[in-house]
């Protein structure tokens, strides 16, 4: 147990450190000044958000479960979030402006919970997410599902929709999903670049902890196949890391070659904590681009 808790904070202080430095120190002054303008995050500091929700379970664990966002009018697709938090941190609460974002979109907003490392690994947490796509799919028939994960909810986001063995224990497909967002992940190769200085250590030693051996078993862009059906993927990353535009490309390159669809898009000017607290605000360009793919404008 003591070594458990190691474990934890150990994780946790790494993914902490990883999200607020992953901007360059050339780029730093400039994102600063960028905040400095923008409409402040209205959520509040924690992401949560005041809109009224349903907690739904899915597990016998209180982070297996979905939370349900009331939108009565909206008759388009389901948008399901999945938190970041370097695999160890974070939780559904975490959407900001999401459910107002649905709300002008007419969507409806879901945001999945799964469990955490060191109590479990990626390959659980790609269960806990199966599983409540799944419930999605169940109590909103007909309606397309768009499965969308910011950082280490980008890679799960990806895994669910590349390897089909997630969704197969749910009786479904990576083809029954509308398609996916991926917002400035990593880890879509475990196994490869990390990038370059100290952000590209401390990314090494946030995969080695969560991934341990399954590196390759759990890399979205090592599993995809000729033969499989795939949703469509709208991949954005931040200008600013190396390990983040890399791993982008090279998933959407394995997915074009096996005869999906899927598309890269940079954020020149965010951060990495920017493409997620910023997304669900009115006017934001990646928000906006991210529509027009869920509503097939």
């Amino acid at each position: 147990m003591r070594e458990l808790h190691r474990r934890a904070a150990l994780l946790s202080g790494l993914a902490a450190v990883f999200v607020a430095g992953t901007a360059t120190a050339q780029d730093r002054p400039r994102l600063r000044e960028r905040r400095r303008r923008r409409a402040p995050d209205r959520a509040g500091g924690n992401g949560r958000s005041d809109a009224p929700h349903t907690s739904i379970s899915t597990g016998s664990d209180p982070k297996q479960a979905y939370d349900l966002y009331a939108n009565a009018a909206a008759t388009g697709p389901v948008l399901a979030f999945i938190h970041g938090g370097g695999w160890s941190m974070g939780d559904k609460s975490m959407v900001h402006d999401l459910p107002e974002y649905a709300q002008r979109h007419g969507l409806t907003f879901a945001s999945i919970g799964y469990r955490l490392v060191p109590q479990v690994t990626p390959r659980e947490q790609a269960q806990d997410v199966a599983a409540a796509v799944a419930a999605l799919r169940r109590t909103h028939p007909g309606r397309p599902l768009f499965l969308m994960g910011h950082s280490a909810g980008a890679h799960l986001a990806a895994l669910v929709g590349t390897d089909p063995t997630w969704l197969a224990g749910q009786g479904l497909q990576p083809s029954d999903l509308a398609g996916v967002i991926l917002l400035d992940g990593a880890g879509y190769d475990a196994t490869g670049d990390r990038g370059d200085g100290y952000s590209g250590r401390l990314l090494g030693q946030l995969y080695d902890a969560a991934f341990g051996d399954n590196a390759a078993a759990l890399s979205p862009t090592l599993l995809v196949r000729a033969g499989v059906t795939y949703p469509p993927f709208l991949i954005f990353h931040i200008s600013s890391r190396q390990d983040s535009r890399g791993q982008s490309e090279a998933l959407a390159q394995a997915l074009n070659r096996a005869g999906g669809r899927a598309e890269v898009v940079v954020a020149p000017d965010d951060s990495h904590r920017d493409i997620n607290v910023e997304f669900g605000q009115a006017g934001d360009a990646e928000g906006e681009r991210a529509a027009r793919f869920i509503l097939g404008r």
